[in-house]
């Protein structure tokens, strides 16, 4: 029922945003939140008012509507075919849903390096909470002025060389090299 999984959707998060604001630390919030769990939960809920939206009559917006949204073209009106996709009912579940999901991977984000990192979170993680990439923008504001420097890009793992030429013989037939196998072809800066 796309009624019951747009509550699910809304109301199922907010228990782990109070614990991310208000006991960031706590061993409870690290265990419900530091696990991909949740994310993963609350995108298959997503998923499933997107399926049983696609399934019912009228369920979804028509294509010709959500096209309207990426029309670029002179006299286009963008902003109002997203308007007008906001009168079905399924599809505020979906995109409520969407929001809410990159919201809480947003917020989790924060919570997880502001807690690595030593840097004041409870405001950025609230502001995420309630109008969403503003409250990236803080956290990044604050890793500057705190002085711990922009967050650091995700590691990269190294990718085998046989696995990037996809042929089990391209082990057997590569070129020496002062770098392990494991490094090649993965770029420095990473």
């Amino acid at each position: 029922d796309v009624t019951a999984a747009f509550n699910w959707a809304t109301f199922g998060p907010q228990p782990l945003w109070l614990l991310m604001i208000c006991l960031p630390r706590w061993s409870v919030t690290r265990a419900l939140v530091r696990p991909i769990a949740p994310i993963v939960l609350f995108s298959l809920v997503h998923l499933l008012i997107v399926v049983a939206s696609a399934g019912q009559e009228g369920g979804t917006a028509p294509l010709m509507e959500f096209a309207g949204v990426f029309d670029s073209s002179p006299g286009a009106d963008p902003q109002g075919a997203m308007v007008g996709m906001m009168k079905y009912p399924n599809f505020v579940s979906e995109e409520w849903s969407h929001v809410l999901t990159w919201d809480l991977f947003v917020g989790r984000f924060i919570w997880a390096d502001g807690l690595a990192r030593g840097v004041p979170i409870r405001a950025s993680v609230l502001l995420t909470n309630l109008i969403g990439p503003p409250g990236l923008l803080l956290h990044l504001a604050t890793c500057l002025v705190s002085g711990k420097g922009l967050p650091p890009p995700p590691q990269i793992v190294a990718i085998p060389e046989a696995e990037l030429l996809n042929s089990p013989e391209a082990a057997d037939t590569a070129p020496a090299s002062p770098q392990p196998a494991s490094l090649r072809h993965v770029p420095q800066e990473f």
